[in-house]
This record gives structure tokens, sequence and C-alpha cells, in this order.
């Protein structure tokens, strides 16, 4: 992994920030496939015909006896219980990271820091399902999938059913929210509602651009932040774990289903430059690096977190 400064004012954002609508493909097309930069192994690998599951579909391949530097081949090589924990660069995101975004990047704030900031850290960064339709075949790749403004992307039940599959297999999916008007929960909360968490209907927590949300319970995703912020929300209901909360609003919950797990987050400006190079008092950094741990299986991709 690349060691890169954390942020590089300025950037030609990967996803947003600049033409975001060319970012996106057309649905029901092809994705380029993340696995292919990864390589493959005489062991089955990532792609191959060995032996052994992660328990949500991707083959790993015999495990060695350990002993070999560990490398992005879908393998434990060293044998420690964690299959492709590479981190060179030491960033906190693991080098072989297969992460996708849905949906487009927000417009009230410039720029989408987040896709950026991944890119430079994870050996593949994030690849752009847009409105992509869902089926199994296409979510099998991924371990972390975030979802962005989904106003444009009605989904079927077949779709539904196919992200919840990929849930409960042991994916790993985060949501955003407040890129327009109410209605825009509608497409969300479908992909949510097999998961008991949702959006409410009414916005929350106006900023001058942000408010700081500042009450945080003690969870993984929670370690290390004290403020992040938003701005016109919608508060966070339903099942699951309340990890953030501000003004008596919900804006946070985690939930794990099956041998997934879901993280909600009650709003989309921590995506957007702003949040990341003018409010030195939010853990913007720490938060994402938490969020993508958590939402990692276990027992694939897991490296330290040293900041």
């Amino acid at each position: 992994m690349r060691n890169t400064p954390l942020l590089v004012l300025g950037l030609a954002l990967s996803l947003g920030g600049c033409s975001c609508d060319d970012e996106v493909l057309g649905d029901g097309g092809d994705a380029d496939d993340p696995i292919a930069d990864l390589g493959s192994t005489d062991g089955g690998g990532m792609d191959g015909g060995g032996s052994g599951t992660d328990g949500g579909g991707r083959d790993f391949g015999p495990r060695p006896d350990g002993g070999g530097p560990e490398v992005c081949d879908g393998i434990d090589n060293d044998a420690n219980g964690i299959i492709d924990d590479v981190d060179e660069g030491g960033d906190g995101i693991c080098d072989c990271l297969i992460v996708a975004t849905l949906g487009v990047p927000g417009a009230h704030g410039a720029g989408d820091v987040f896709s950026a900031w991944l890119d430079e850290r994870s050996d593949i960064g994030a690849t752009a399902l847009g409105d992509m339709t869902l089926t199994p075949e296409l979510l099998e790749p991924y371990q972390v999938i975030v979802a962005e403004d989904l106003r444009g992307r009605e989904y079927s039940d077949d779709e539904v059913a196919a992200l919840e599959a990929w849930i409960r297999a042991g994916g790993g999916l985060m949501t955003l929210i407040g890129y327009g008007s109410p209605d825009e929960r509608t497409n969300v909360n479908r992909l949510l509602a097999p998961t008991g968490v949702q959006y409410d209907s009414a916005q929350i927590l106006g900023g001058s651009p942000t408010r700081p949300v500042t009450e945080w319970t003690e969870h993984p995703v929670s370690e290390g932040v004290t403020q992040v912020g938003v701005d016109n929300g919608y508060e966070v209901i339903g099942e699951g774990d309340v990890v953030a909360r501000e003004g008596g609003f919900d804006v946070l919950r985690a939930r794990e289903v099956g041998a997934g797990k879901v993280l909600v987050w009650g709003d989309e400006w921590i995506t957007y430059d702003s949040e990341w190079t003018e409010h030195p008092e939010y853990q913007l950094e720490r938060f994402w690096l938490n969020a993508i741990k958590w939402l990692t299986p276990a027992t694939e991709c897991q490296v330290p977190i040293l900041i």
C-alpha cells in the first residue's frame, strides 16, 4: 500500500466533485472485475476451484501450513486466522479490501472525499456500481458496499432479496441519506427493510453548514470518535444498537444480520470535502476506518488502526 497524506486538497475525486455521472454504470451493465487486479493462486484463490469458503460464497482455496508472507490472494498465507490482512502503508485500510458504492455521490457539498480517500488506500479502490441491477453474481465479490444517493433508482423484490442474501452471507452494508426531499427515503428504505432498520420521515439537525454529533455509545465504530458533523439528515429508527445520538435523535445504528453487518448513518455530509478539510474537530477519518473495519468480515482483511 502506498503511504499517502490523509487528504490532498483540490483532489480530482474519482466518484465525486467533478463529473460524477460519468462514473455511474448503466442499469444491468458489467462492472470491472475487482478480483482481476488481485491475481489468482494455485490453491484456488478468489477465483479458484480450491476448497474452503468464508460462508459468503467466496472460495479461498486450501489453507497452507503458514510461514509465508501474507499477500492478496484469498489465502491465510501466514496462518494467523485472518485472510489477506495486508496493509503495507499502515494506514488502517486493508490493501486487499474489495468495496463498492451504490447510487451516486451527493451534490449539496463539493466532492466525495470518501471515494478519493479509499482509492488512495486500497489497491483497487471503490468500484462504482451506480444503478446496476443487483444480482447475487454482481454482489458476490464485494466485502463492503456503501449506498449513497439512491433517489433515482427503484429496486425490485429480486434485487432486495439478492442484497439481503449477500448481507446474511457475510457482507457489510453502510447507507447514507440526506441527498434530497423526504421521498428519497423510499428506495434506500426498501433495500434496508429486511434488516429491520429504517430512516424516519422528518428531516432533523439542520446546521450551518453542519452540526456536530457528540453523543456516542461504546461500540467498535465509535472508538476514538467524539464529533462528526451532520446537516438536515433523517433519524435512524428500528432495530440494532444505537451508536450515535444528537438532540434526542438517533443518527447511527449498527446491526448484525446473519453473518453480515449493517451500518445506517442519518446523513451524507461525511463524504464531502468540507467536513474533512474545514473541521479538524471532527474525527472523520477515524470514523470511516472504524466503520469499514467493523463491516468487513471478522476473518478477512482485518488490519490494525493506528491513529
